[in-house]
Protein backbone atom coordinates (compact mmCIF):
# COMPACT_ATOMS: atom_id res chain seq x y z
CA UNK A 1 0.00 0.00 0.00
CA UNK A 2 1.34 3.43 -0.95
CA UNK A 3 2.17 5.69 1.73
CA UNK A 4 0.11 9.15 1.82
CA UNK A 5 1.89 12.28 1.36
CA UNK A 6 1.73 13.07 4.74
CA UNK A 7 3.63 9.80 6.42
CA UNK A 8 6.05 10.51 3.44
CA UNK A 9 6.64 14.23 4.47
CA UNK A 10 6.82 12.58 8.65
CA UNK A 11 9.39 10.18 7.30
CA UNK A 12 11.52 12.04 4.45
CA UNK A 13 14.43 12.77 6.65
CA UNK A 14 15.01 9.78 8.21
CA UNK A 15 14.24 7.48 4.93
CA UNK A 16 15.78 8.82 1.19
CA UNK A 17 13.22 6.68 -0.39
CA UNK A 18 10.00 8.69 1.31
CA UNK A 19 11.69 11.88 0.32
CA UNK A 20 12.50 10.35 -3.01
CA UNK A 21 8.71 9.73 -3.51
CA UNK A 22 7.86 13.30 -2.55
CA UNK A 23 9.77 14.57 -5.01
CA UNK A 24 8.31 11.53 -7.78
CA UNK A 25 5.18 12.73 -6.85
CA UNK A 26 5.80 16.67 -7.14
CA UNK A 27 8.14 17.55 -9.54
CA UNK A 28 6.21 17.98 -12.25
CA UNK A 29 3.58 20.11 -10.81
CA UNK A 30 5.88 22.35 -8.57
CA UNK A 31 8.19 22.80 -11.84
CA UNK A 32 4.43 23.69 -13.67
CA UNK A 33 3.78 26.47 -11.30
CA UNK A 34 7.04 27.69 -11.06
CA UNK A 35 7.10 27.98 -14.60
CA UNK A 36 4.14 30.06 -14.57
CA UNK A 37 4.70 32.12 -12.05
CA UNK A 38 8.29 33.18 -13.38
CA UNK A 39 7.87 32.99 -16.98
CA UNK A 40 11.19 31.03 -17.32
CA UNK A 41 12.48 27.44 -17.87
CA UNK A 42 15.64 27.66 -16.30
CA UNK A 43 14.32 29.89 -13.32
CA UNK A 44 11.65 27.20 -12.91
CA UNK A 45 14.20 24.86 -12.64
CA UNK A 46 16.24 26.17 -9.86
CA UNK A 47 12.89 26.74 -8.10
CA UNK A 48 11.88 23.38 -8.35
CA UNK A 49 15.42 22.49 -6.53
CA UNK A 50 15.16 25.18 -3.98
CA UNK A 51 11.18 24.30 -3.17
CA UNK A 52 12.54 19.97 -2.58
CA UNK A 53 15.60 21.18 -0.42
CA UNK A 54 12.87 23.53 1.29
CA UNK A 55 10.66 20.77 2.04
CA UNK A 56 13.58 18.27 3.21
CA UNK A 57 14.42 20.92 5.36
CA UNK A 58 11.26 21.58 7.06
CA UNK A 59 9.74 18.49 7.04
CA UNK A 60 9.51 18.17 10.87
CA UNK A 61 7.57 21.69 11.14
CA UNK A 62 4.79 20.47 8.54
CA UNK A 63 1.15 20.45 10.67
CA UNK A 64 -0.30 17.25 9.32
CA UNK A 65 -3.91 19.15 10.43
CA UNK A 66 -3.05 20.38 6.70
CA UNK A 67 -3.17 19.94 3.60
CA UNK A 68 0.07 18.43 2.37
CA UNK A 69 -0.39 20.35 -1.55
CA UNK A 70 -1.02 23.73 0.50
CA UNK A 71 2.04 23.26 1.67
CA UNK A 72 4.05 22.34 -1.02
CA UNK A 73 2.82 25.25 -2.76
CA UNK A 74 2.85 28.01 -0.34
CA UNK A 75 6.48 27.50 -0.18
CA UNK A 76 6.71 27.16 -3.84
CA UNK A 77 4.63 30.52 -4.16
CA UNK A 78 7.04 31.87 -1.66
CA UNK A 79 10.12 30.64 -3.39
CA UNK A 80 8.78 32.11 -6.74
CA UNK A 81 8.12 35.41 -5.11
CA UNK A 82 11.77 35.38 -4.12
CA UNK A 83 13.30 34.27 -7.24
CA UNK A 84 11.53 36.88 -9.03
CA UNK A 85 12.49 39.86 -6.24
CA UNK A 86 13.83 42.42 -8.18
CA UNK A 87 12.87 41.29 -11.54
CA UNK A 88 9.77 44.05 -12.41
CA UNK A 89 9.82 42.99 -16.39
CA UNK A 90 7.18 41.84 -17.67
CA UNK A 91 7.86 38.03 -19.30
CA UNK A 92 6.03 35.92 -21.11
CA UNK A 93 5.06 32.26 -19.94
CA UNK A 94 4.84 29.85 -22.84
CA UNK A 95 2.70 26.83 -21.94
CA UNK A 96 3.50 25.35 -25.33
CA UNK A 97 6.21 22.31 -24.50
CA UNK A 98 4.64 18.87 -24.27
CA UNK A 99 5.53 19.04 -20.69
CA UNK A 100 2.76 21.17 -20.34
CA UNK A 101 -0.23 20.06 -17.84
CA UNK A 102 -2.61 22.02 -19.66
CA UNK A 103 -1.86 19.22 -22.86
CA UNK A 104 -4.76 16.26 -22.90
CA UNK A 105 -6.21 14.39 -26.02
CA UNK A 106 -8.10 11.38 -26.09
CA UNK A 107 -6.49 9.05 -28.38
CA UNK A 108 -9.66 7.59 -29.62
CA UNK A 109 -10.31 10.97 -31.13
CA UNK A 110 -10.34 11.16 -34.67
CA UNK A 111 -7.70 13.04 -36.76
CA UNK A 112 -10.06 16.15 -37.48
CA UNK A 113 -11.26 16.46 -33.94
CA UNK A 114 -7.83 16.00 -32.67
CA UNK A 115 -6.69 19.00 -35.30
CA UNK A 116 -9.60 21.03 -33.74
CA UNK A 117 -9.10 20.49 -30.53
CA UNK A 118 -5.46 21.21 -30.54
CA UNK A 119 -6.39 24.62 -32.34
CA UNK A 120 -8.44 24.99 -29.20
CA UNK A 121 -5.49 24.42 -26.88
CA UNK A 122 -3.40 27.02 -28.94
CA UNK A 123 -6.12 29.32 -28.07
CA UNK A 124 -6.74 29.03 -24.89
CA UNK A 125 -2.53 28.95 -24.21
CA UNK A 126 -2.46 32.29 -26.27
CA UNK A 127 -5.37 33.95 -23.85
CA UNK A 128 -3.99 32.59 -20.38
CA UNK A 129 0.01 33.54 -21.75
CA UNK A 130 -1.34 37.19 -22.07
CA UNK A 131 -2.77 37.30 -18.53
CA UNK A 132 -0.70 39.01 -15.96
CA UNK A 133 1.20 36.50 -13.34
CA UNK A 134 -1.64 36.88 -10.76
CA UNK A 135 -4.26 35.46 -13.03
CA UNK A 136 -2.42 32.61 -13.99
CA UNK A 137 -1.58 31.21 -10.82
CA UNK A 138 -4.40 31.17 -9.41
CA UNK A 139 -6.42 29.40 -12.91
CA UNK A 140 -3.35 26.99 -12.83
CA UNK A 141 -3.91 25.95 -9.27
CA UNK A 142 -7.60 25.62 -9.77
CA UNK A 143 -8.25 24.16 -12.55
CA UNK A 144 -5.12 21.83 -12.76
CA UNK A 145 -3.85 21.54 -9.98
CA UNK A 146 -7.70 21.47 -8.16
CA UNK A 147 -7.23 23.17 -4.96
CA UNK A 148 -9.81 24.82 -3.62
CA UNK A 149 -10.64 28.18 -2.98
CA UNK A 150 -9.37 28.02 0.81
CA UNK A 151 -6.24 26.12 -0.57
CA UNK A 152 -5.50 28.98 -2.89
CA UNK A 153 -5.79 31.67 -0.59
CA UNK A 154 -3.48 29.83 2.21
CA UNK A 155 -0.83 28.82 -0.70
CA UNK A 156 -0.89 32.43 -2.07
CA UNK A 157 -1.51 34.34 1.04
CA UNK A 158 -4.77 36.17 -0.14
CA UNK A 159 -8.23 36.64 1.18
CA UNK A 160 -11.11 34.56 0.07
CA UNK A 161 -12.26 37.21 -1.88
CA UNK A 162 -9.03 37.88 -3.74
CA UNK A 163 -9.18 34.71 -4.85
CA UNK A 164 -12.94 34.37 -6.42
CA UNK A 165 -12.26 37.95 -7.77
CA UNK A 166 -8.51 37.19 -9.45
CA UNK A 167 -10.16 33.25 -10.44
CA UNK A 168 -13.56 35.90 -12.67
CA UNK A 169 -11.33 38.28 -13.89
CA UNK A 170 -8.87 35.64 -15.07
CA UNK A 171 -11.70 33.71 -16.77
CA UNK A 172 -13.33 36.53 -18.05
CA UNK A 173 -9.72 37.81 -19.52
CA UNK A 174 -9.41 34.47 -21.06
CA UNK A 175 -13.31 34.40 -21.93
CA UNK A 176 -12.61 37.75 -23.72
CA UNK A 177 -9.89 36.93 -25.33
CA UNK A 178 -10.95 34.10 -27.34
CA UNK A 179 -14.61 35.71 -28.44
CA UNK A 180 -12.40 39.02 -29.68
CA UNK A 181 -10.28 36.30 -31.51
CA UNK A 182 -13.36 34.47 -33.41
CA UNK A 183 -14.31 37.68 -33.87
CA UNK A 184 -17.71 39.87 -33.50
CA UNK A 185 -17.28 40.31 -30.52
CA UNK A 186 -17.99 44.04 -29.35
CA UNK A 187 -17.70 44.54 -25.63
CA UNK A 188 -15.62 46.52 -24.16
CA UNK A 189 -12.16 44.69 -22.21
CA UNK A 190 -12.63 43.63 -18.64
CA UNK A 191 -11.39 46.02 -16.36
CA UNK A 192 -7.95 46.11 -14.92
CA UNK A 193 -7.99 45.47 -11.65
CA UNK A 194 -5.56 47.64 -8.83
CA UNK A 195 -5.32 44.72 -6.78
Amino acid sequence: MAMSDKELVRRCQADSAAFEEIVRRYRRAVFAYARISTGSHQDAEEVTQDVFVKVFRAAHQFNSRYSFTTWLYKITSNTCKNKMRGRRKKQTVSLDDEESPLVTLSHEASPLDAYRKNIEIAEVRNAINELPPRYKQVLYLRYVESLSYREIAETLGLSMGNVEARIFRGKERVRWRLLRKLGGYNASRPAESGE
